[in-house]
């Protein structure tokens, strides 16, 4: 696997000087366009999720709250 990377890594240091010196010119000789795309009406898959039912909401309740006392000795 090294070895084929290695390969290429040379041939595009290779590739890249002779762009570089001028040794390798490169011509457009053709313009470019995208390719034609047909898009036909798709759906979205449906789905029905049966969820818990949640309900919020408040009430009052006593808490009794024990005392500390702190003595100092």
């Amino acid at each position: 696997m090294r070895f084929i990377g290695g390969l290429l890594l040379i041939a595009l240091i290779v590739i890249g000087a002779g762009i570089a010196t001028g040794f390798i010119d490169l011509q457009k000789t053709q313009d470019g366009r995208l390719p034609e795309v047909s898009v036909q009406k798709g759906a979205l898959p449906k789905y029905e999720a049966n969820v818990a039912k949640v309900e919020v909401g408040s009430r009052n309740e006593t808490v009794e709250v024990p005392t500390v006392d702190v003595k100092k000795p």
